[in-house]
């Protein structure tokens, strides 16, 4: 009996916290007593098609826990499209491999938003039989560099490593370019299984051209007469060598190759060289250690008491923009009820008649083009992403009016169910930090690329309601955390999380005071290394399309970055012109 109390409990605490962690109070959670927490069992199944998390029974599990199972299916929730995946059917094999490198691929996205919750999976596989060289899918871990991976999970991976061709391992290399996006992970997958399907072939026919031609060598050698024996024994050597070197020189040409493709996807780019963007790179832009690197929530970086301390703080500085806050609303509000029902196709098959062409009809009535359809402009099925620059420069006046803005808008939008995320860009500390004394530890090596510590902090994520959030905002007067601005890899960062989202409109909006700055970056590098690198980030998003985005400058010029972008002089602007750009978006 106490047994089953205690099971009940365990239950009922993973019911809560999977729901707490999902962002989602009424996510429906059951217990199966036919699966196992066993890594390799743990797929797309712990997800049904309506969204229902089905975790291992407790019961079997109680000895050893199953929480791994718990943050599996928590990836799954977060990160999985089952409709995506079943899109792609193969062979049983190849469907196996196909999974498992879905299963690593929503493992690695939960790094970003709860590293326990991979700590806790990562420990699950170290400790399972899964482990075995044929899994290919353990090199995504390699590709994206988690630092969190156990020894003999390493050690296997480097195992793994050794027994693929390049060809294979740069198509991995762009599966790790997509984990965000899961239509195209699955057809880089879909790729890579068709490589691994050719070299299988192309290895079979290989060796039926090697017994073909041992044979006629043998009946070659059979006819032969007047030849010595050493004569005879030497015959196939020299053909194995010349085939031999016929083999080297066509693995170097392979190699060439593959060197080539690599060098042209590659955003790191050699000493003198331009990408395919025509941006000039003096040298490579490359990240010396990104082990200090957090994503972090302000409740992470000070008590909630503090936090609700300088929130009162900054919400005394808003009521003095009362008045262009509640004008900025109003004015809000009426251009997004506005564009709800104003949008008509003419020319329509079907509809109401337009009366201006009443005439053609009476001329034709076989014309059909005569008709107006309306339809209601909703709003459901795009996310908007606010990046916000902290650094030290938005000091003051310039990050209020920013708090008040976005605050503004993400309650105006929740109600018009837009789904809204915002999200601040800083270093965690001046002068590089603990990579410049690593750096300075290493010898100080030329052009390390960029040297300081990232810290991306999340005041409002997408599953989250503003109500609940708009506490997070008081961090931006705490003293000390607004430093320095690496702009590029923020927006890099902001759009694999804006990719995760399903809406069909997707709208990155970033607000920032000028060109980005790292005194430590700038000092051991290229002085237009980190200003590249954002002019090279931004032209491949825009160039992509799958996102749109926009680009506001406080008081500095940005449109040599941003191609639809706005500068305003007066801070007061601000709230209109994110109006004006967010309403023409939607």
């Amino acid at each position: 009996m106490q047994n089953q109390v205690q099971i009940h409990k365990i239950k009922e605490d993973q019911i809560a916290l999977l729901r707490a962690l999902a962002g989602d109070e009424n996510l429906q959670i059951e217990f199966d007593e036919e699966r196992k927490n066993n890594f390799i069992l743990l797929n797309q199944n712990l997800l049904s098609p309506t969204k229902k998390v089905v975790l291992p029974n407790v019961e079997s599990e109680i000895s050893t826990g199953s929480r791994a199972a718990l943050d599996v299916g928590l990836c799954y929730f977060l990160f999985h499209d089952s409709k995506i995946h079943s899109q792609k059917k193969f062979v049983e094999d190849e469907q196996k491999i196909f999974d498992e490198f879905e299963k690593i691929r929503v493992i690695i996205n939960i790094e970003n938003i709860y590293l326990g919750s991979l700590k806790n999976i990562l420990c699950k596989l170290e400790s399972e039989s899964f482990l075995f060289s044929e899994n290919l899918a353990l090199l995504l871990f390699s590709e994206i560099n988690t630092k969190n991976i156990l020894p003999k999970t390493k050690k296997l991976i480097a195992e793994i490593e050794k027994k693929i061709s390049k060809k294979i391992s740069h198509q991995i290399k762009k599966l790790a370019e997509n984990i965000s996006d899961q239509k195209s992970f699955a057809l880089e997958v879909e790729r890579l299984l068709e490589m691994m399907r050719e070299e299988v072939e192309a290895q079979d026919k290989n060796n039926d051209e090697q017994k073909n031609q041992q044979k006629e060598n043998e009946l070659e050698s059979f006819g032969s007469e007047n030849i010595e024996q050493d004569e005879e024994e030497n015959i196939p050597q020299d053909g194995e060598e010349s085939s031999g070197k016929k083999e080297k020189i066509a693995d170097k040409i392979s190699e060439l190759k593959e060197g080539d493709v690599g060098g042209q996807a590659s955003i790191k780019l050699d000493k003198s060289s331009a990408d395919e963007e025509g941006i000039e790179f003096r040298n490579a832009y490359k990240i010396f250690t990104a082990q200090f690197d957090e994503v972090v929530f302000p409740q992470k970086l000070i008590s909630k008491k503090e936090l609700e301390i300088l929130y009162d703080q900054l919400e005394l500085k808003m009521v003095k923009l009362a008045d262009i806050s509640r004008k900025a609303s109003l004015k809000f509000k009426k251009k997004l009820l506005s564009k709800r029902n104003t949008l008509s196709e003419f020319d329509a098959t079907r509809g109401i008649l337009n009366r201006k062409k009443l005439t053609r009809l009476v001329i034709d009535p076989t014309i059909e083009d005569i008709w107006i359809n309306s339809h209601e402009h909703e709003y459901q099925n795009t996310a908007l992403t606010i990046l916000l620059d902290n650094s030290g420069s938005m000091r003051g006046a310039p990050i209020v009016m920013s708090a008040l803005a976005c605050k503004m808008i993400a309650e105006i939008l929740e109600k018009f169910s837009v789904k809204t995320e915002i999200i601040g860009f800083t270093t965690a500390d001046w002068k590089g930090g603990r990579v410049r004394k690593i750096w300075e530890a290493n010898g100080r090596p030329k052009n390390p690329g960029r040297l300081n510590e990232l810290r991306h902090i999340i005041y409002k994520p997408f599953n989250c309601n503003f109500k609940k959030s708009k506490i997070n905002l008081g961090l931006m007067l705490k003293e000390g955390i607004l430093k320095e601005n690496i702009d590029g890899e923020a927006l890099l960062f902001a759009r694999s999380r804006l990719m995760q989202q399903s809406e069909k409109r997707k709208i990155l909006m970033v607000i920032s005071d000028g060109t980005p700055i790292d005194d430590s970056t700038l000092a051991t590098n290229d002085s237009d290394i980190l200003s590249d690198h954002l002019h090279h980030v931004v032209k491949k998003i825009e160039k992509l399309g799958k996102i749109e985005i926009v680009g506001i400058g406080i008081g500095h010029d940005i449109k040599d970055f941003y191609r639809n972008s706005v500068t305003i002089k007066n801070l007061e602007e601000l709230s209109d012109v994110m109006i004006e750009k967010i309403c023409a978006a939607l």
